[in-house]
């Protein structure tokens, strides 16, 4: 597996990446999809929330520096 260092540029999952990873090898082109969909959506919803929280701790410092 090889180790993306750049997280700036969001990364595209294929169906060929995810079929080399272990448990996925037999996943059919539907299923496929349907599992990089989903995952998919979860980093973004997980992107979000962190975005969402480190803004709320940001708060109250930039209320000091006022």
């Amino acid at each position: 597996m090889k180790i993306v260092k750049d997280t700036k540029t969001p990364q595209n999952l294929t169906i060929e990446k995810l079929r080399s990873f272990k448990g996925f090898a037999n996943v059919s082109d539907a299923e496929a999809k349907r599992i990089i969909a989903s995952m998919k959506e979860l980093s973004i919803l997980t992107y979000n929330t962190i975005i969402e929280h480190e803004q709320f701790k940001s708060i109250p410092k930039l209320r000091k520096a006022e």
